[in-house]
């Protein structure tokens, strides 16, 4: 591929001297390819320099295109598959140029295509553009029309005012040639109101004189045309140039001013013949064949008439007629059958959708109806905790009423006893009175002393005890009463000043009793409760269950 490039260099500096010297666009893009150090910005720069030789060059402007076409060959990417587009749109103008009939539509059918599925609107508009000017060439107007319509429509959602004007005179122009002359002036008057250039408001122009042609007005239409040629050969538009010269040719011929025309004629087909544009050199030819006829130069006249007829024959080939008819409907079947098969994909992705969404529906029920069972659940969990505690609440409730009960009774019970032993006391001291013996008086004296005493002794004990118990917790106390009731009091008293971590040493004095007895009655409660001895009691109680 790089030996390409020298290639393309010496082609481009082989052309014409006018372009040699004068298109300092061209010589800018040229620098700018051999400079380039990308592909995506050495394509950039053929498609530009390919679109600035269209109408000067067909050769090397074809040079260009295959080799951008070389490069994108193997390249991914929406950038490389847009510069394709656009290349197969300027090979398809080429092909026309030079009556490549089927291969033209063959490569403009392939960029539509393309450019739609890259929703390349572009690319899109040029396509269309290109394929009315196609069957403007073609003769089928209707088709032509519909085409640049379409072009249109894209072309007026873009910014590029110069391609819209393209396509509004394209269409005057085939308005025109199809005898509908207001439609043509009207698309003519809307490329003059756009902010275009002045060479396609000239071209525009150009136009206008063919209406003006065909409403007789020589005079008005060969001023155009002349002004025209001027503006052509300073763009280097051969093709206008071309044009140009043939019309004003035509319409000296029309004026009988046939010394006149012939040089123009003359003109219009070596300028054609520079871009080896067949449709121009046969109306050219068929015009100077008219020309010479009507001056009696037969001989020229039939020379012209026999290269008209080649020219005329190669573009009119019915059997490419046909072949094109059965490209064009190849394409439609294509076209048709990609619809039907996203049709059936579309329904089949539906079902997908349909299925995946009835999965996830299933999915979210099964979570939504575990999510309510397990809330249920935990609420029902609620309640009966929460009826646990109140009834928990409800038994402490009730076994603090019967110990504030129990120590009501007990201070009732020790007030009776403290009036009983006081009412003995005082009975026995009456009976010591009585007793005449002073020495049977003295003994009963110290007997009653050291039973008074006894009794005191006792009645601190039991204090001493109250205030310790008083100090075990609530909870305890009830864990006792309601988990063991198979212990006696004393045992569950003596449970309680174990929970305030007191010995066996402090407990006997508290209790009245030897360390052995504590002993052995702490033994007898881990038989009854079925604790280990090696375990603590203490904490075996507090962990045990309401």
């Amino acid at each position: 591929m790089k030996l390409l490039y020298p290639i393309i260099l010496v082609s481009l500096f082989t052309i014409q001297s006018y372009a040699q010297s004068n298109d300092s666009v061209a010589n800018q893009l040229k620098d700018k390819i051999e400079k380039a150090t990308t592909d995506s910005v050495r394509i950039r720069f053929q498609i530009d320099l390919a679109k600035q030789l269209l109408a000067s060059n067909v050769d090397t402007t074809r040079l260009i295109i295959k080799d951008v076409l070389r490069s994108i060959e193997n390249k991914g990417g929406n950038h490389y598959q847009s510069s394709k587009a656009t290349a197969l749109n300027y090979l398809g103008i080429l092909d026309t140029k030079e009556s490549k009939i089927e291969e033209a539509l063959e490569v403009y059918l392939e960029a539509l295509d393309l450019s739609q599925n890259l929703q390349d609107f572009t690319n899109i508009g040029l396509t269309l553009h290109n394929l009315g000017m196609f069957y403007r060439r073609q003769k089928e107007y209707s088709k032509a029309k519909q085409y640049l319509k379409k072009s249109i429509r894209i072309k007026e959602k873009l910014v590029d005012v110069e391609d819209l004007a393209l396509s509004h005179h394209m269409l005057a122009v085939t308005y025109y040639t199809n005898k509908q002359n207001d439609s043509a002036r009207y698309h003519l008057s809307i490329v003059k109101s756009l902010p275009c250039s002045s060479i396609r408001k000239s071209k525009a122009n150009g136009s206008l004189a063919a209406v003006y042609y065909s409403n007789k007005e020589y005079d008005k239409a060969i001023q155009i045309y002349k002004e025209n040629i001027s503006i052509s050969k300073n763009a280097k538009d051969l093709n206008e140039l071309s044009v140009s010269y043939l019309n004003v040719g035509v319409l000296y011929n029309a004026l009988k001013q046939y010394e006149n025309a012939v040089p123009y004629l003359d003109s219009a087909i070596a300028e054609a013949k520079k871009i080896k544009n067949k449709g121009l050199l046969r109306t050219q030819y068929y015009s100077r064949s008219n020309l010479n006829e009507t001056r009696k130069d037969y001989q020229q006249a039939l020379q012209d008439y026999k290269i008209y007829k080649v020219y005329n024959d190669s573009i009119n080939d019915t059997e490419k007629v046909k072949r094109i008819t059965a490209l064009e409907l190849n394409y439609k079947f294509e076209k048709e059958k990609q619809a039907d098969q996203l049709r059936l994909e579309n329904e089949a992705a539906k079902k997908r959708l349909y299925l995946i969404l009835f999965t996830i529906a299933v999915i979210l029920g099964s979570v939504i109806f575990w999510l309510t069972r397990k809330n249920a659940k935990h609420r029902l969990e609620l309640s009966q905790n929460r009826l646990q505690k109140e009834q928990l609440e409800k038994v402490r409730a009730e076994l603090t009423l019967v110990t504030k009960e129990k120590e009501l009774k007990r201070v009732v019970v020790e007030g009776s006893l403290r009036q009983e032993i006081l009412n003995k006391t005082l009975g026995e001291i009456k009976d010591i009175i009585r007793l005449e013996n002073e020495k049977e008086r003295k003994v009963a004296l110290q007997s009653l002393s050291a039973s008074l005493l006894s009794e005191e002794v006792t009645k601190k004990a039991t204090s001493e005890i109250q205030s310790y118990l008083d100090k075990v917790s609530l909870d305890f106390k009830l864990i006792l009463d309601s988990n063991f009731s198979q212990l006696s009091e004393k045992e569950k008293e003596l449970l309680c000043l174990m929970a305030l971590e007191l010995n066996a040493t402090k407990i006997s004095k508290l209790q009245s009793n030897t360390v052995s007895a504590i002993k052995s009655t702490r033994s007898r409660i881990r038989k009854k409760i079925g604790v280990d001895s090696k375990a603590d009691i203490i904490e075996f109680i507090k962990n045990s269950k309401t």
